[in-house]
Formats: C-alpha cells, sequence, structure tokens
C-alpha cells in the first residue's frame, strides 16, 4: 500500500544525464542546487539576478539566482527556468508546477510514471527510477 507514497524521481538529460530529478506538483517553481552547476560546466558568473525569496524545507532563503536550461525528457527538449539555491537538498533537481505545466506532462506518484504528448502528438510515457 505504501508504494503510491514514493516520490517521483526521474532521470532525465540537462547537457548530461542526471538522476534524481524530483517532480513536485506542490511546489511552484523549479529548484537547481548550488553543487549541480558543475555538472553543466555553469558557475554562480552565468546566474542571473532574481529577487524571489523561496521557502524550502521550511525556512525562507535568498537564492543565488537564476539560470535557463535546456531538459530533454524523451524526445521533447525544453528551455526551464530554474532558481539556484544554496541549501542542500536530496534530490539534484526539482521540477515543479512551472515545468509540469509548461511540458503538458501529467505526473503520477501512483504509477511512478510521467506522461506527455511530443512534438508529433504522441503520447510518451517515462518511468521513473
Amino acid at each position: 500500500m505504501k508504494d503510491h507514497l514514493k516520490p517521483l524521481l526521474l532521470t532525465l538529460m540537462i547537457e548530461v544525464e542526471i538522476n534524481k530529478f524530483l517532480v513536485d506538483g506542490g511546489a511552484t517553481i523549479n529548484i537547481l542546487p548550488q553543487t549541480m552547476l558543475k555538472h553543466f560546466g555553469k558557475t554562480l558568473a552565468d546566474l542571473k539576478r532574481h529577487n524571489i525569496l523561496i521557502d524550502y524545507a521550511g525556512k525562507s532563503s535568498q537564492p543565488e539566482g537564476m539560470i535557463l536550461l535546456d531538459v530533454q525528457i524523451g524526445s521533447v527538449k525544453r528551455t526551464t527556468m530554474f532558481i539556484v539555491t544554496p541549501s542542500k537538498a536530496n534530490f539534484n533537481v526539482l521540477l515543479g508546477r512551472e515545468w509540469i505545466h509548461g511540458m503538458g506532462a501529467v505526473p503520477s506518484t501512483v504509477h511512478q510514471k510521467v506522461f506527455f504528448w511530443n512534438d508529433e502528438e504522441h503520447l510518451e510515457v517515462l518511468d521513473a527510477d
């Protein structure tokens, strides 16, 4: 019975293949921990200033900035805005409602899958890790 309580974790591409993408329909924004920047060949100098305050893990913090990265899921690649936070996390990337709605994706923690339409208007299904 507890299978439906598992987080929805995916392996996706942002420049390189990255695991532990957490899909969270309760999160408004996409979050990238600062430690992940080096995986994409980026530094703090590549970030754009952002004035948003985020409340993550029960505490508010000022993010380092924002960055646009291309996220590939299945055959679909979409430029996605990430808020870079200095806090450590149990995931490598958090994809929130901004990405879910922008992709037209339907995440299902019950089925541990993400359903979405590709550019040829065919349904693609990505299984969780």
